[in-house]
C-alpha cells in the first residue's frame, strides 16, 4: 500500500467529510475540515491548559511559561482558522498535481497528529504539577510542536500556491 493512500484513508478516518482533494469543486471543503480539525484539537488544548494555569500560581517562572504557550496556541490557531485560503476564484485556478497531492496529504496527516500529540501532553501536565523541572520539559515540548504546526501550515499553504 502507497504511503499517501494510509494518509488518505487516515485523514477520511479523523475528519467526517473529508475527500482528499480528489475533486476540484471539493477543494476549498476539504481544506477547511483539515483546518476545523487542526483548530479545534488546538482550541481543547488551550482550554485544558487555562484550566491547569490556576495550579502553578505562586511559580512565577511556570506561570510565565504557561502564559507564552498559550499566547502560542492562540497565534497559531488563529492562523489555522484565519490564513488567506478561500478567497473567490483561488480553487478554482488551483491544478493540483498527485506530487503535491502527496506533500499535501501528508502535512494534513502531520498537522493532526502534531495537534493532538499537544493534547495529550497538556493532559499529561496535570499530573506533573508538583516536578517543575518536568513542567517545563513538557511545555517546552508542546511550544516546540506548536512552531512545527505553524511552520507546515506556512509549508502546506505555499503548495497550494505553487499548484496555481
Amino acid at each position: 500500500m502507497s504511503r499517501e493512500l494510509r494518509f488518505l484513508e487516515k485523514l477520511e478516518t479523523i475528519i467526517p467529510g473529508f475527500r482528499g482533494y480528489k475533486r476540484k469543486e471539493l477543494l476549498r471543503e476539504d481544506d477547511r475540515l483539515v483546518r476545523e480539525k487542526v483548530a479545534s484539537i488546538l482550541e481543547d488544548s488551550k482550554r485544558s491548559l487555562e484550566r491547569i494555569m490556576p495550579a502553578a500560581t505562586g511559580n512565577f517562572e511556570v506561570m510565565e511559561l504557561m502564559d507564552k504557550t498559550r499566547k502560542k496556541l492562540m497565534m497559531v490557531i488563529s492562523m489555522v482558522k484565519h490564513a488567506p485560503h478561500g478567497y473567490s476564484g483561488y480553487y478554482d485556478r488551483v491544478k493540483i498535481r498527485e506530487e503535491e497531492l502527496k506533500k499535501i496529504l501528508e502535512y494534513d496527516y502531520n498537522l493532526i497528529k502534531d495537534a493532538s500529540e499537544i493534547m495529550n501532553l497538556m493532559e499529561e501536565l496535570r499530573g506533573s504539577m508538583s516536578d517543575t523541572d518536568l513542567l517545563k520539559r513538557k511545555l517546552t515540548s508542546i511550544t516546540e510542536r506548536l512552531e512545527r504546526i505553524d511552520s507546515l501550515i506556512r509549508e502546506r499553504d505555499r503548495l497550494f500556491k505553487v499548484a496555481e
